[in-house]
């Protein structure tokens, strides 16, 4: 079944779950079409609506053409595929960003919330929502760590920033320097004048002389 208001169903979620392993290991379609689910081992009346089921969330168009989301699920790519399922489920989603991590109870209330589907319908409308977020991955949903628009985590990245950014004790850094001379007695005072000479001229440009 095609479903309503962005909540489709399957009467057979686990022939669902079947045919999605097996995109990955056949041959792309040029149409999913009925006869090739037959082909595949899907006959009979409720896997034939498994194929309205794939158009409805965007695993193929209308014509019954594979799309990215299929390209996606046959190179198991997992970020891109939770992605699509993330757009089609955009308004459960935005209700709960951790949806695919809801238990059914939480699930089951939305879909009565949005459709008029009876309370066995809208079980299998949860359960045809779970298997297709076992093919994909969310990112980092509720909590502190969230997903910005560019797809970084910016709590993440500020906390990077926090750490090069140097603390003002490291701002500057003050150096003291202490000279301890031993001089040799002597009543001449030129000894003494060209000693402070030298350590001036070897000093020069290091420490400032007040």
């Amino acid at each position: 079944m095609a479903g309503q208001d962005g909540f489709p169903y399957t009467p057979v979620p686990a022939s669902l779950k079947r045919l999605l392993e097996k995109i990955p290991t056949i041959g792309t379609p040029s149409k999913a079409d009925q006869q090739w689910l037959e082909g595949l081992g899907f006959g009979g009346g409720n896997n034939r609506m498994n194929l309205a089921l794939l158009r409805q969330v965007g695993v193929i168009d209308g014509s019954g053409r594979p799309t990215e989301m299929w390209r996606a699920l046959r190179a198991k790519d997992k970020t891109k595929f939770g992605a699509a399922v993330r757009r089609h489920y955009a308004d459960l989603f935005a209700m709960y960003p951790d949806a695919h991590r809801k238990d059914d109870e939480a699930l089951i209330a939305f879909v009565r919330s949005r459709t008029d589907y009876a309370e066995q319908t809208q079980r299998l409308a949860v359960r045809t929502f779970k298997v297709f977020t076992e093919f994909g991955e969310f990112g980092s949903d509720a909590g502190p760590d969230v997903i910005d628009e560019e797809g970084e985590d910016t709590t993440k990245r500020e906390r990077v920033q926090r750490r090069r950014q140097p603390s003002r004790e490291d701002a500057g850094v003050a150096l003291t320097v202490n000279i301890q001379l031993q001089l040799p007695p002597s009543a001449d005072g030129d000894v003494y004048d060209k000693l402070f000479a030298a350590m001036g001229k070897h000093l020069k440009g290091l420490v400032t002389i007040e």
